[in-house]
């Protein structure tokens, strides 16, 4: 990026993007670990230590899928965002500290579960990451200097309801985590099912008109 800030291309920004997402999700599974001393403990069978892994093959299976949603959000905007400039930039690189925070956070989840300030570092890390998401691409369709020409006024309307929905779902999420802990990870998982039915619901209105 040139230090005077101009408006240059976004396919760099776009590759840092999908690289630090691909390291979030392999170190993800790397927190579901078997004990190098398992064969020492003769007395554990298998289906005794699967069921002891429950728990972190569950909430390894909820952040994956959240990341692979967010990840999907940023795959189609960037067939929209043709240019980058120095702001979109800071949005992104404090949008991805966040993401790259996650195994930290479902790591906590796993090793103190049912605790309520394990499940709050959680949800609020998802609030974070979703209220930036949204002020991202609030930015970058403001003067609609960033995006394609073609990108319509309804499109990005479309996308902006479609990304308020990850900070209300977090939102209820952390409101869960002071009610009953053990539940407030798996509402996150309403995010990625509403996206699905906005996003169908506006192929369909595409489709009548």
């Amino acid at each position: 990026m040139s230090i005077l800030g101009h408006r240059v291309s976004s396919h760099r920004i776009a590759a840092l993007v999908d690289g630090v997402f691909a390291i979030v999700m392999t170190i993800l599974v790397l927190d579901i670990k078997v004990p190098h001393e398992i064969d020492k403990l003769t007395m554990v069978s298998l289906d005794s230590f699967l069921t002891g892994q429950f728990q972190d093959i569950l909430i390894f299976m909820v952040t994956f899928i959240m990341v692979g949603y967010l990840w999907m959000i940023h795959h189609g905007q960037a067939h929209v965002i043709r240019l980058t400039d120095r702001n979109h930039i800071w949005l992104t690189i404090l949008f991805l500290v966040f993401v790259a925070l996650l195994p930290f956070t479902a790591a906590l989840v796993n090793k103190f579960t049912h605790e309520r300030a394990a499940e709050l570092y959680f949800t609020v890390n998802m609030l974070i990451i979703g209220v930036i998401n949204y002020a991202n691409w609030a930015y970058v369709t403001k003067d609609r200097s960033l995006v394609v020409p073609e990108l319509s006024a309804k499109q990005i309307t479309a996308e902006k309801r479609k990304l308020i929905v990850l900070p209300v779902v977090s939102a209820c999420a952390i409101a869960t985590a002071y009610a009953c802990p053990v539940f407030a990870s798996y509402v996150l998982l309403l995010a990625p099912l509403a996206m699905w039915a906005i996003e169908r619901h506006w192929l369909i209105q595409l489709s009548t008109t």
